[in-house]
């Protein structure tokens, strides 16, 4: 019989052995644990301090908003002068000499004139005079641009029984008054205080 060789390790090399693999299998599970740890805790910062931006809260997010600009609103002309073709709104300034010239237009409230040249001041005034009802116009416009019938000095009725008084003003401009009578009226408000109403508007405008 062949004769079996005695064993080149004993039983202390066998614990030995083992104990080395079970250490090994420890530091790798330790290690492996770790990498996990820190993977945990770096995902965790980055999501937090805005590192990472994840997909989903990207699609999610709605656009910025957009300030709305408003229109500009509609732009007004401040001096009660408009073009022929829109009338002239009561001037305050002749208003004010109107009222100091012919008292009784201080307790009316002055209307617009659909009618009257361009650079033209105007103003109206709807008045009483005993029996007598109407409107009283006047008008201070530049030179040249007077209309049909108000482009010379002078007091004249006309056909439609209106009284009218042209006077040319110190800064060269027409002064025109008139005196229109309302449906029914036997005659046109103050008439005859007209002439002395347009030549006092003349010395002040």
């Amino acid at each position: 019989m062949r004769t079996v060789p005695p064993a080149s390790f004993d039983e202390g090399d066998v614990a030995t052995a083992s104990r080395r693999i079970t250490a090994r299998r420890r530091v790798t599970a330790t290690v492996g644990g770790t990498a996990v740890a820190a993977a945990v805790l770096v995902g965790g910062i980055g999501v937090g301090s805005g590192w990472f931006t994840s997909s989903t809260d990207t699609a999610a997010s709605p656009p910025p908003a957009v300030p709305l600009t408003a229109a500009p609103g509609p732009q007004i002309e401040s001096t009660g002068i408009t073009p022929r073709s829109g009338g002239c709104k009561p001037d305050p300034g002749l208003v004010e000499a109107v009222e100091v010239t012919l008292p009784e237009a201080g307790g009316t409230t002055p209307t617009s004139v659909l009618s009257c040249p361009t650079g033209a001041k105007a103003a109206a005034f709807p008045l009483r005079d005993g029996s007598a009802a109407g409107r009283v116009t006047v008008l201070v416009s530049p030179a040249g641009t007077a209309q049909a019938g108000q482009s010379a000095p002078g007091d004249v009725q006309r056909p439609d029984g209106a009284q009218q008084s042209v006077r040319k003003a110190r800064s060269g401009k027409l002064v025109v008054v008139v005196s229109e009578p309302e449906q029914g009226s036997p005659a046109a408000p103050f008439g005859t205080r007209l002439a002395h109403v347009a030549g006092d508007l003349a010395a002040r405008f």
